[in-house]
């Protein structure tokens, strides 16, 4: 690559990633943490620091009186603190850590791209590489995870689903003694040690390899124990460094664990002693049988020691919070739900399901179809999850924007064999847009189609501001002395979705954080300002010492708490100034609500007028 395509490159990402997506937000400075899990990160690493507590996954300001059970682990953790390093003889180890928090999806966005690029490459000409930066660019979900601020396992998932997808494509089944499937198996581990949610993409490919074994025998044997036993080495590796010796034994379904590797040893053990039995008779039919029978018994063995493994992370979830916070967080929910969502996040890699069944079914040659058997299948899976879970979109937009590489190049040959001159470069051009904006124009037709005409009522209610309440003017009332008073900890109960900022940003001690181990008190906070019964809410305020009740009454909480208009909720009844006989209200900046539980936080004095 030349220096002028290298400086257009940069450029070009420099663009897509970071000057224009800043320019959309509407905070004076972009340069802090968004959203609740960067918070918490952050946190979490800070107090390793101060700690350093390695198997520590509490956060002791949050939750209930043992804190709130993080269910992270630690490869994040490290490469945020590798990333502060260079920082800290410059500044405080602090301020040092969330500079390379809120900067990390920035160079991660970089990475992703560069890896993207080196994964199509064998794909695709180089002149048509720089494409795959802009569809990458143009895919809402990777602007989501790899925005500047947000410190979040999900872009590094990001990266190394790109860079296993990038081996494997360069898989030789000729060549028996293929290191790349060995080093996808341990990238793939290590994915599976940052987050379980990488099982998306693992039991896919997995899936996708092991039927090219079943298709075309004995050649791809030695790829698919080399890739199972790279994941499996790496997933000993993670339990042995990241979990306490104590629990090694323990099986979690939210964070790697024994469960896992009783999971990932079902394949090792196949294709390590059976697989050499099933292909002495080289026969596809004796191959099915033997590894459907296998499979059954796995799935039997899975269904009596750890059935939770089919439910996923959610088993370690109480059930109780699905209806009154699960169903109300637009991560969890389905794309199905938004036509519009659905064509943006899903219409890419779907016609690159229609192309990968294409050149499996209707072409001669044998190493592209072998790759797109596997591909196809990670497409098919994580496009029919992301259907109705909306996290999956991120895999399906990494596999979907690799698997458009070679569609765009064929799509480009078809105008070069037809065209030539001007026409040429037209029709080219006309081809790269429709690739890139074809979902962003037929989302935009479907949505207004479906919309419909508004009347001008409603077009009025959808410009209604919406109440906005600023986290770091409130956390600057909270933590100064004057609120203080030499009382140290304060208790307060409040919305989920505020929990992690305000724990970040004050020395007290919030009850209610958005993470799945902490069932109990997101139950209670909801029971708390949903009951109609006084006496209900003294006993939670009274069970976890709560001092204090904070409220901003903006569309979240709205959507937490205000289950109807019925003025005997405690929620409403507070909004309204209808306050019970032992809360009080206290001045604080404009849009927020913040009460005092006189028999608790002793503020009787400084009451709202």
């Amino acid at each position: 690559m030349t220096a002028e395509r290298v400086v257009m490159f940069f450029l070009l990402w420099l663009t897509c990633f970071v000057i224009l997506p800043t320019q959309l937000i509407s905070s004076p400075n972009v340069l802090q943490p968004e959203g609740p899990d960067a918070f918490m990160r952050l946190e979490r690493v800070n107090t390793l620091v101060q700690t350093g507590d390695w198997y520590e996954g509490h956060i002791a300001r949050a939750g209930g009186a043992d804190g709130a059970d993080i269910h992270w682990t630690r490869p994040m953790d490290l490469l945020i603190l590798g990333a502060a390093a260079p920082l800290m003889p410059f500044m405080d180890t602090s301020k040092a850590i969330e500079m390379a928090g809120v900067t990390l999806p920035a160079l991660m966005s970089l990475l992703l791209v560069l890896v993207c690029i080196w994964a199509a490459r064998p794909l695709m000409q180089p002149r048509n590489l720089f494409s795959i930066a802009i569809l990458l660019a143009v895919q809402p979900v990777i602007q989501k995870y790899f925005h500047i601020g947000q410190a979040d396992h999900h872009m590094v998932l990001g990266v190394l689903t790109a860079t296993v997808l990038g081996c494997l494509i360069r898989l030789n089944p000729h060549n028996k003694k293929s290191r790349l499937a060995l080093i996808a198996g341990m990238i793939s581990g290590l994915a599976l040690w940052v987050s379980l949610e990488y099982l998306i993409v693992f039991a896919p490919v997995t899936v996708g390899l092991g039927l090219c074994w079943l298709f075309w025998g004995d050649e791809w044997r030695c790829i698919n124990r080399g890739f199972v036993l790279g994941a499996f080495s790496v997933c000993l590796a993670a339990i042995a460094v990241d979990v306490a010796p104590e629990s090694w034994l323990i099986a979690r379904y939210d964070r790697i664990s024994i469960a896992q590797i009783f999971l990932i040893g079902c394949p090792v053990f196949f294709w390590s002693v059976l697989c050499g039995l099933l292909d002495r008779g080289d026969k596809i039919l004796f191959r099915i049988a033997g590894a459907g029978l296998f499979s059954l018994l796995c799935l039997g063995l899975i269904l009596r020691y750890y059935p939770d493994l089919l439910v996923g992370p959610l088993a370690e979830a109480d059930p109780r919070i699905g209806t009154i916070w699960h169903d109300k967080v637009i991560e969890m929910l389905p794309l199905l739900d938004s036509p519009r969502r659905t064509i943006l996040y899903c219409l890419l890699p779907f016609i690159g399901i229609a192309y990968g069944g294409f050149v499996v079914f209707c072409t001669d040659h044998p190493e592209r179809r072998q790759m797109w058997v596997w591909l196809v299948l990670v497409l098919i899976c994580t496009g029919a999850l992301a259907l109705f879970h909306v996290r999956a979109a991120l895999y399906l937009a990494v596999a979907g924007v690799i698997a458009a590489g070679p569609l765009l190049e064929d799509l480009l040959n078809v105008v070069n064999l037809h065209y030539i001159g001007w026409r040429k470069s037209a029709t080219g051009l006309f081809v790269r847009a429709g690739v890139v904006l074809g979902p962003f124009i037929l989302a935009l037709l479907v949505g207004t189609i479906s919309d419909g005409p508004k009347s001008s009522e409603a077009i009025a209610a959808t410009r209604t501001k919406a109440v906005k309440c600023s986290i770091p003017e409130i956390a600057a009332v909270l933590s100064d002395e004057e609120f203080i008073r030499e009382r140290g900890m304060l208790r307060f109960a409040n919305n989920l979705d505020f929990g992690p900022e305000l724990i970040y940003r004050t020395p007290h001690h919030f009850l209610a954080v958005p993470f799945h181990r902490n069932g109990e008190t997101i139950f209670d906070t909801h029971a708390l300002l949903t009951a109609t019964d006084i006496s209900h809410s003294r006993k939670i305020l009274e069970k976890y010492g709560i001092d204090y009740i904070l409220i901003c009454p903006n569309a979240s909480t709205i959507s937490y708490f205000q289950e109807s208009k019925a003025s005997d909720i405690l929620y409403n009844r507070l909004v309204d100034g209808n306050f019970p006989d032992d809360i009080v209200e206290v001045d604080v900046p404009s849009s927020w609500k913040l009460f005092a539980v006189r028999n608790n936080s002793d503020e009787p004095e400084r009451v709202h007028q």
